[in-house]
């Protein structure tokens, strides 16, 4: 009788334990998910996407007058269907380019940096045209999902982001401000 209830108390201690095991939150994610879903591979080959971490202005075409500096745009996803990128970012502008001929810029207020965000795209070409549909699906650990879909714009000769020096904010009156802010100019994507 005594052995019953020793293995009845096991049991129930087993039972507790993986109850708690198995019901436990996974820890928070450590970056986002970019992927492209439901997209032919030869679309999927020739699709790049390049990340400005917090860039203050984004100047298409018309800047043949501006000069690059030595810092490249970083890239994120290269040619693949799915990779990873760090999730410690309040804003950020992807831009998905593709066959360097098209591209579609994303830009990314983030509330909280420590969510994890998953950026589901697919892509297909329009069946009366080579223009090619992004649809995109943001899906934060935490909130809404935000879905959007839009065609890919022709890509310009030259892209150029400029990003603005970490400087103090500026004054309550802004008419006591003189000249311009300090800024960094950056060259990406050429044609």
């Amino acid at each position: 009788m005594r052995g019953t209830w020793i293995i009845l108390l096991i049991m129930v201690i087993i039972g507790a334990g993986m109850y708690f095991w198995l019901g436990r939150k996974p820890k928070p994610a450590s970056y986002d998910t970019i992927v492209f879903k439901s997209t032919e591979d030869s679309i999927v080959k020739k699709m790049q996407v390049y990340l400005a971490d917090d860039p203050k202005e984004v100047m298409y075409d018309s800047v043949w007058m501006m000069s690059s500096d030595s810092v490249p745009l970083k890239k994120v996803l290269d040619g693949v269907t799915q990779d990873t990128m760090s999730k410690a970012y309040g804003n950020i502008t992807l831009f998905l380019t593709y066959d360097h001929k098209s591209f579609y810029d994303l830009e990314i207020t983030k509330p909280n940096p420590k969510l994890a965000y998953t950026y589901t795209f697919e892509i297909e070409p329009m069946t009366d045209s080579d223009t090619l549909i992004l649809d995109g699906l943001i899906t934060p650990t935490e909130g809404d999902a935000m879905h959007f879909a839009s065609p890919m714009m022709d890509l310009y000769s030259k892209f150029v982001i400029t990003y603005n020096h970490k400087l103090p904010p500026p004054p309550p009156d802004s008419n006591a401000i003189k000249g311009h802010d300090a800024n960094k100019t950056i060259t990406i994507l050429k044609n």
